[in-house]
């Protein structure tokens, strides 16, 4: 912006603003230039948003704010820390902070990301502005709270020293390649479970593995065939990864949990790093990375030097088994329940995954993070239990600024339920489960396939848990819905899930998960199985088949369009063949009222139809011959997905 039309700009904007006062020298901030370090939850824009209405708080005619921005309670977060890139360098002279009321110490801090320089300030006064002397040259600025305090607005005072440096993000790949629906579909399973029961409702697996399962002996040495401390020496992981792997499934384990042993007793979920150790420093992860590098080392596609290998005496010798594509580094890092000790800030989280990935760039040496094993092998991110993109943003900054811009990790992993909770992932609130369609679950992960492809595009996005419990107690139950029981509900909200993950260009969903824990308990996720539990020998529920026909039916095709139906109660969506020219059209109610739509006409192009409908104990659904009018076929839909097939299947 032209700094010499600013004065014009207040003078017109700010009624009671005489233009011989009007501000001059201000350098206007934007919710653009704002980055929460902390990921705090709360809404930044309210340090912000009142630039060009808050008058000249310098002149002495600062008029009050009325949006502020308070972070909230959580004594996790604190201290807040907010980067302001003001987008060139600048010389700032001083800074103005409304103080809607209390005396709180704060941090203003000039100079870079990775050197700070900070000034404590005391903001004072009741419904006051206060000064805040900075006569410094500089492109970044710091808000740092110590404790909960409500800012209303920073208004900076200074002069631009050069062009504002143009963001490096690229446009939204439009034409991103898209996975095949059974790639994309998958679910969550453990080592103990029935191969056939996993891999039968899609081809991607998110397998729930302890850190600690893989040590076992006073030598701590790594045993995988058979395992370590877990499954009583029955546990044979490289066979339990190649039948899976015969069975056309992709893996990704996702080792979770701390070492008592190493890092300190009852200590299983905390960062894996020592007592008193750095936890925004890489090397404090330097054990952790060097076991994802075994982990590559021995089922990557590449063998590695065998002095290398930090195996139990008698354990086969292995390395480049090609069982594994992927490998997952924590799960829930951001969850707020468990503590400090538990809970990863957006930067310790990227300096774990810093040191997971390649070894910190290979600062640690060469036999730690995934990459010095297999650099074909892929790191998800640990899968955060909330939709946050300001904490992805906020790894990404602590990447351009310790790792020149490299993302460390090949995969966003996210993870979300939908209800109608207040709460978040809380659940505290007597909730229910509700649909994805009433849940926006496709504009919201639209929103960060559409932050991937602008930020980091050569990254996969991933949803890896999602689903609904089928007991009428869990708080998110699939509730009865007229003619449909819970089982139905729910497996038709979970073809539903995964069709708009498709939309929302998503790369792989598991939902949560294979098996319930305990078929009769009213706890959430105790019963989100697509099965029963073990005790009731792995039965399939409703949702088991529901899924495995979508599944098997648009095997090989991926998502093409939303088709526009004229009419909000019925969704159309098109599916094409990755080779060759078949078609798929999938059309549902989006509601929940057990509704059906007669005679609905499906536009579809010249040639034999053949209608699938989902239907309990079948694999591929129920086929039937589609009779074509002069249009299309004429179909009844309802809130369970039909699945219209075209063309030579």
């Amino acid at each position: 912006m032209n700094l010499t039309i600013l004065p014009l700009i207040f003078a017109l904007g700010c009624s009671n603003l005489h233009p011989a006062t009007s501000p001059v020298n201000r350098i206007l901030l934007s919710p653009s230039m704002l980055i929460d370090e902390t990921a705090t939850g709360g809404d930044l824009s309210g340090l912000v948003d009142e630039q060009t209405s808050v008058g000249d708080p310098a002149s002495g005619h600062g008029i009050t704010p009325t949006k502020p921005f308070f972070p909230g309670w959580g004594a996790l977060t604190y201290p807040v820390k907010v980067a302001i890139d003001l987008g060139s360098t600048c010389h700032v002279d001083s800074i103005y902070i409304y103080n809607p009321g209390g005396d709180n110490p704060l941090q203003i801090s000039t100079g870079t990301p990775r050197s700070w320089n900070p000034t404590t300030v005391k903001v004072t006064g009741y419904k006051a502005w206060n000064k805040v002397p900075i006569d410094t040259q500089t492109r970044w600025l710091r808000l740092t709270l110590d404790k909960p305090t409500s800012v209303s607005e920073l208004v900076v005072y200074g002069s631009r020293l050069s062009p504002i440096v143009s963001s490096k993000a690229t446009k939204a790949r439009s034409h991103r390649s898209l996975p095949a629906m059974d790639q994309l579909i998958g679910t969550n399973a453990f080592v103990d479970q029935p191969i056939d029961k996993i891999a039968t409702p899609g081809r991607f697996v998110r397998e729930y593995h302890n850190w600690g399962w893989d040590y076992e002996g006073a030598d701590h040495k790594l045993r995988y065939q058979p395992s370590g401390a877990a499954g009583g020496n029955s546990w044979f992981f490289d066979d339990y990864y190649g039948k899976l792997k015969a069975a056309g499934e992709t893996v990704c384990p996702v080792v979770q949990g701390s070492l008592d042993w190493m890092f300190g007793k009852d200590r299983g979920g905390a960062k894996p790093i020592a007592s008193g150790a750095d936890p925004e420093d890489p090397r404090s992860y330097a054990f952790h990375a060097g076991h994802f590098f075994q982990v590559a080392a021995r089922y990557g596609s590449r063998k590695v030097d065998e002095s290398l290998l930090a195996l139990a005496p008698g354990q086969p010798r292995r390395s480049g088994l090609g069982l594994l594509k992927y490998v997952e580094n924590w799960n829930e890092p951001d969850n707020t329940w468990a503590g400090r000790d538990v809970y990863f800030s957006p930067y310790e989280l990227a300096a774990m995954s810093s040191a997971d990935y390649d070894g910190d760039q290979g600062r640690l040496g060469k036999a730690y993070g995934v990459k010095n094993a297999d650099p074909g092998m892929k790191l998800s991110l640990a899968g955060l239990s909330g939709l946050s993109i300001p904490r992805l943003k906020a790894i990404k900054f602590w990447a351009d600024t310790f790792r020149k811009g490299d993302f460390p990790a090949d995969v966003i992993n996210l993870h979300h339920y939908c209800t109608d909770s207040t709460n978040g992932a809380d659940f505290s609130d007597k909730s229910v489960g509700i649909s994805p369609e009433a849940g926006h679950l496709k504009e919201r992960l639209t929103e960060f396939a559409d932050w991937r492809d602008a930020n980091i595009p050569d990254r996969e996005l991933w949803l890896t848990e999602f689903g609904y419990d089928t007991h009428a107690g869990s708080p998110i139950v699939a509730r009865p819905i007229g003619t449909m029981d819970s089982e139905a509900v729910q497996g038709a909200w979970l073809v539903r899930s995964f069709l708009e993950l498709a939309a929302a260009r998503v790369d792989r969903a598991s939902m949560f998960m294979l098996a319930d824990v305990n078929s009769d308990s009213p706890y959430v996720f105790a019963t989100c199985g697509l099965t029963s539990d073990k005790k009731g020998n792995w039965k399939p529920k409703k949702s088991y088949f529901y899924v495995a026909t979508l599944s098997n039916r648009l095997a090989g095709m991926r998502f093409g369009a939303e088709i526009p139906t004229g009419r909000p109660d019925v969704w159309e969506y098109r599916f094409d063949s990755i080779k060759g020219h078949r078609k798929a059209y999938v059309v549902w109610c989006p509601t929940s009222e057990d509704k059906h739509v007669s005679d609905f006409q499906l536009k579809i192009p010249s040639g034999t139809a053949t209608l699938i409908s989902l239907a309990p104990g079948e694999l591929e659904g129920v086929s039937s011959s589609l009779k074509t009018v002069s249009a299309g076929v004429l179909l009844e839909v309802s809130e369970t997905p039909s699945i219209v097939l075209v063309g030579e299947q």
